[in-house]
């Protein structure tokens, strides 16, 4: 049970846009001997403005949609100061033929970077145009970081925080903001070079054909030793958070806040995962794996409605993902329904608003599969 092939499917007919995204795990500073913390990390979550015309109050990871900048061979320029003088010296060569996400596998034209350097640098670049955060560093700095990533090791990320003045790191917020292909001109004027090396796949999820509105986004991760400063743009994003993913989990379940199906099942993954050397051993691991898009299918039950995706029993053997797919339906209650499957893959939606999270299946490629949640034992306080 699969998607469709997509071989066909050129850039020209895709009704989608295609977007970056990236979970930041930054470590948490020790707490007193007699203090009690599950996790030792926290994740970077941002609220976007109710004005925003994708996603308005949702509380999402720092990213967004691809822009032609970030495919301009222009930057190669910048990456010769580490050593590159051609695709293969960016250190993802070895990883044609495998399964790719969608993003990446996309084809392109001739003369622009490699899709696994441009959508890093996506991710980077609205990192920063979105929090102020930029994971950039001096050319010996990332050196490293690539010389760890040839190496197939983990490569922890670090921030830039050598603007002259905080208002002259906002101005370039700014700009950036308003001209994507400034990322790089600023990156040339500071001397530094987006740690492309220290972000790892997470998964890839691309919205229902049943939306106006659809992305292909690729999830990245990446670690920080320490939590940096933020400072939010108040257009795009107006209120920010660290927590654990627990905590995300919580104050959505107790409507809090909001999360979409993606951002709370990469919480639920990370759940799986107490310390952040734990998160770092696991995209270390998943670095060279590979991974394919996953397209959720809604389908309606008697009593609810589920969003199920491969490996489910619910799932349909072939979806083809450029056109138009109804939400099915099954005259069955989620009780029986449940009774009768014995794969789960799925997010449950009552009328009431309770909802459950349930993966029981192996997943491919050694991803971690999410933990599962059921709302209604995470809106008790004294619970969790």
């Amino acid at each position: 049970m699969s998607l469709a092939d997509t071989d066909n499917i050129t850039l020209g007919n895709r009704n989608w846009r295609e977007a970056a995204t990236l979970v930041i795990v930054a470590h948490d500073p020790p707490v007193p001997q007699q203090e009690h913390r599950t996790y030792d990390y926290r994740l970077l979550l941002l609220q976007r403005s109710n004005r925003s015309r994708s996603f308005p109050g949702v509380s999402v990871f720092p990213g967004g949609v691809v822009d032609d900048a970030d495919f301009s061979q222009n930057w190669l320029e910048l990456f010769k100061h580490i050593g590159i003088q051609k695709e293969e010296d960016f250190g993802w060569d070895h990883m044609k033929g495998k399964p790719r996400a969608g993003p990446i596998a996309a084809p392109r034209e001739e003369g622009l970077l490699p899709n696994d350097v441009a959508f890093r640098i996506c991710a980077i670049r609205e990192t920063f145009e979105e929090s102020g955060v930029l994971l950039a560093g001096r050319p010996t700095e990332v050196m490293q970081s690539l010389f760890l990533r040839r190496e197939k090791t983990f490569a922890p990320a670090s921030v830039f925080s050598g603007f002259a003045t905080e208002e002259v790191g906002v101005k370039w917020q700014q700009r950036v903001h308003k001209d994507a292909s400034q990322f790089l001109v600023m990156c040339g004027q500071l001397g530094v070079v987006p740690n492309l090396w220290s972000l790892f796949e997470l998964s890839n999820i691309l919205t229902p054909s049943l939306s106006s509105r659809r992305f292909d986004t690729l999830f990245y991760i990446c670690t920080l030793e320490t939590v940096p400063k933020v400072i939010i743009d108040n257009k795009e994003m107006v209120g920010m958070q660290w927590l654990t993913p627990e905590e995300g989990i919580k104050k959505h379940c107790r409507q809090e806040m909001t999360l979409f199906m993606p951002q709370l099942t990469e919480c639920a993954r990370l759940c799986n995962f107490l310390k952040i050397s734990e998160v770092q051993e696991y995209s270390a691991r998943q670095m060279d794996q590979g991974m394919e898009p996953e397209m959720p299918v809604v389908i309606t039950l008697k009593d609810c409605y589920i969003r199920v995706l491969s490996g489910d029993d619910c799932y349909p053997e072939s979806v083809p993902i450029d056109k138009f797919v109804p939400i099915g339906s099954i005259d069955e209650t989620v009780e029986e329904n449940m009774k009768r499957c014995r794969n789960f893959n799925r997010f449950i939606r009552m009328p009431n608003g309770d909802f459950r999270l349930i993966c029981n299946v192996k997943l491919p490629f050694g991803q971690q599969a999410p933990r599962c949640i059921d709302s209604r034992d995470w809106k008790n306080k004294s619970k969790l």
